[in-house]
């Protein structure tokens, strides 16, 4: 493959860039930055993705500019080597003369093995941060072995070039190292000034003639002479090659002073078409699912924004972090939606975690203007939920807001500071003047331990107390992106630089969802429930009250499975136990006893619970329980005695009568019916026929009699001989004969 030289990154332009954002990199960094991950291999379409992402951030007029662009080359930490070489040269290339020409830093971060021809972006970058574990080197050409051949003189020349653009010539021995095994890397002083230490090639004797003492120069430590490099991150800090190590993106962050949560944008350069959406109830299931339903509608109309407005918040930090993984998936895949949240007032508990599971916070502070009772919004207040909560549920939930916090990018010792009053925490700077744009937050322990390296620059949280973030503090410490004046939407669409916000139209299954799940509706929808049960009971043969009943339970399910996630099955498992019992003891136990009675308070507490967010854990929640189903007895004893109302005068309705199956009369022999236990004695070894079916009541003919029995138990259809085996009273038992 012929490489046309026609890249002449060493240009002047280049070069004087470099120098003077070298020199503004040693007076301090923006205080904004951007996280891009470089895919693996690197193929035109990852360059493409990744010029859109960046072009829109590094544009001197971006209202929220990006100072610092840290490029991370191993994505999910995995190893990162690319054949492709073109590919490699046109991210080098936008690299360069695009992002560096345009007054950024850019940050290449390698916290994996990283070979091939990826390492030529990686060099086109101007610094380089190493996590402790991770390589560089092995520079192979079109992926043949890295021994032989040595690169071709157009690619080599590209690699001097890039590091002439970033101001790194003198390491051109030490790139050469990771491609051609001829090199023999040595370390010496210049014969003439300035007589500062170089590497150079000992096997090239003009670079030899150029070094004093000799002519044998010890090896650099740990670079073999006769084999390329593959440098470690010790190695390459040593070399010259990084600036520092660091295990992850918020390591980076805190030694470029930008903060933690400067991930991945999920635009990834599309033009934004935003939404806003206000949680106008204390989270918990319900709004989770509301959330998630409001989110399908954006992308349904081709929305990529959603500004979630927060002025709520809540105890139920299981069902908060639920929904925090569901925006987080929501800012990745093919269809990636920004989800920004917005906190006006105030997010205390559920709240603040809702808020880290976005993409961006955005905080409110009062107008210039405003009003004396004006207060700027506040973040991570958790006092009311620690106090209303067992101690082992909050070191749970702790664990679970923690992780959240790690994975977004946040300092989890702020959320240690939420959680903990014994704690007090200390926001550090490094000693010296190395790395000056550092910060770090640490407990007062652990500063104490390493007072020789850092330096102490404020207290954040003293012991005793809990941490309250305001506004100003929350973009302060990194956990906020900025802070705009006023609660209106339209001042965060216009510090972002967006259109206008929208406000989605969720569609009419889900406002129907809405409405059955109102409490009234859901208490009549169970009193027609149970009426339509009890009338298909007590008039056999009369289907349409069946029908009801089945409809009214099914919507009362359907509604509430929307919202109440890990209760739904218990709730519908204990109502089919519950209906189970209750068929058992109509249809084959005679009498109505324990079994009924726990079938029917089953019932009650599959209703119940369906209308949770979650099992009780708690005593109110217990006793919130506990009101809903006492609510729901209630609708099943109307339900008695609006049912009896109807099975008593719908036969003497005009047209009601044709409802109802009653027993036919013959003619010439009208029916008779026994009028007193006497008479039913009689009857006493009797043989007729079912007129209806027994469930187990139901009618049987005597001869020319139509008399009311019930079975010994189980279901007995029409048209059945049975015979009379018991008479108590005027209760008459048969069997199947």
């Amino acid at each position: 493959m012929s490489i046309p030289v026609r890249h002449t990154v060493g240009s002047l332009a280049a070069i004087v860039g470099g120098v003077l954002l070298t020199a503004a990199s040693a007076l301090g960094q923006s205080a904004d930055g951007l996280f891009v991950t470089v895919p693996n291999p690197i193929t035109t379409e990852g360059v493409n993705r990744i010029k859109a992402i960046v072009g829109t951030r590094i544009d001197p007029a971006a209202p929220q500019r990006a100072g610092t662009v840290v490029f991370d080359f191993n994505p999910d930490g995995k190893p990162a080597a690319t054949a492709d070489f073109g590919a490699c040269l046109s991210l080098q290339d936008y690299i360069l003369n695009t992002v560096n020409r345009n007054g950024v830093n850019t940050v290449a971060f390698v916290h994996a093995p990283t070979s091939a021809h990826t390492v030529l972006p990686v060099l086109a970058c101007r610094e380089l941060v190493m996590s402790p574990g991770a390589t560089l080197g092995q520079v192979t050409d079109d992926g043949n072995p890295p021994l032989v051949p040595p690169l071709n003189a157009s690619k080599e020349t590209l690699y001097r070039e890039t590091l002439a653009a970033v101001g790194r010539g003198g390491l051109v021995p030490v790139v050469r190292k990771m491609y051609d095994p001829a090199v023999q890397l040595r370390r010496g002083i210049p014969r003439v000034p300035p007589l500062n230490p170089v590497y150079f090639d000992a096997a090239d004797p003009e670079q030899v003639k150029n070094i004093a003492g000799g002519p044998n120069f010890p090896p650099v430590e740990g670079v073999a002479d006769g084999q390329v490099s593959n440098y470690t991150a010790r190695q390459a800090i040593a070399l010259g090659l990084a600036k520092a190590t660091a295990e992850t993106r918020t390591d980076v962050a805190a030694v470029y002073g930008i903060p933690g949560i400067s991930r991945d944008d999920p635009l990834e350069g599309r033009t934004p078409d935003v939404y806003f959406w206000a949680i106008k109830k204390d989270i918990d299931g319900s709004v989770r699912e509301s959330v998630n339903r409001v989110i399908r509608d954006v992308r349904q109309k081709g929305g990529n924004v959603l500004i979630l407005v927060i002025n709520v918040g809540g105890n139920d930090l299981v069902a908060a972090r639920n929904l925090a993984d569901d925006l987080r998936a929501a800012q990745t895949g093919d269809d990636k939606i920004k989800i920004v949240a917005f906190v006006t007032e105030h997010a205390p508990a559920a709240g603040t975690v809702v808020a880290l599971g976005c993409s961006e916070i955005v905080v409110a502070k009062p107008k210039p203007d405003a009003l004396g009772d004006a207060k700027e919004a506040d973040l991570g207040d958790f006092a009311a939920y620690i106090k209303a909560t067992r101690q082992a549920d909050v070191e749970a939930n702790l664990g679970s807001v923690r992780d959240l916090a790690r994975a977004q990018g946040y300092p989890e010792i702020l959320i240690d500071g939420m959680f903990r009053h014994d704690l007090e925490i200390l926001r550090v700077k490094p000693a010296g003047n190395n790395l000056a744009n550092q910060r770090r937050f640490m407990s007062r322990e652990d500063f104490e331990k390493a007072k020789a390296e850092w330096v102490e620059d404020k207290v954040v949280k003293p012991k005793g107390q809990l941490l309250k973030l305001t506004a100003q503090q929350a973009v302060e410490y990194g956990i906020a992106r900025v802070a705009v004046e006023g609660t209106d939407v339209k001042a965060v669409t216009t510090a972002f630089g967006w259109p206008d916000a929208k406000s989605p139209d969720p569609g009419w299954l889900d406002k129907f969802a809405d409405f059955l799940r109102n409490p009234t509706v859901t208490v009549l929808l169970v009193v027609l429930g149970f009426t339509g049960l009890i009338l298909e009971l007590k008039l056999p043969g009369l289907t349409v009250p069946g029908i009801i009943a089945a409809l009214c339970f099914i919507l009362v399910f359907w509604a509430h499975s929307k919202f109440s996630g890990q209760t739904f099955a218990l709730a519908l498992l204990l109502f089919l136990l519950g209906l189970a019992l209750v068929g058992i003891e109509i249809f084959v136990l005679p009498g109505f006893g324990a079994c009924g009675i726990f079938g029917i308070l089953c019932m009650l507490a599959g209703l119940g619970i369906v209308t949770m967010d979650k099992v009780p854990a708690t005593a109110g929640e217990w006793g919130r329980l506990g009101e809903r189903v006492s609510v729901y007895l209630f609708a099943m004893i109307g339900a008695f005695v609006l049912a009896f109302t109807i099975a008593r005068f719908l036969p003497k309705i005009p047209g009601g009568n044709r409802l109802v199956l009653n027993a036919p009369v013959e003619t010439g022999s009208p029916a008779e019916a026994l009028p007193g236990g006497g008479e039913a004695a009689e009857l006493l070894g009797a043989v007729g026929t079912t007129n209806t079916p027994l469930r187990p009541a139901g009618m049987v003919k005597f001869g020319d009699k139509f008399v009311d029995v019930v079975s010994d138990g189980g279901f007995v259809p029409a048209g059945t001989r049975v015979q009379v085996i018991q008479v108590e009273g005027t209760r008459i038992v048969v069997k199947e004969v």
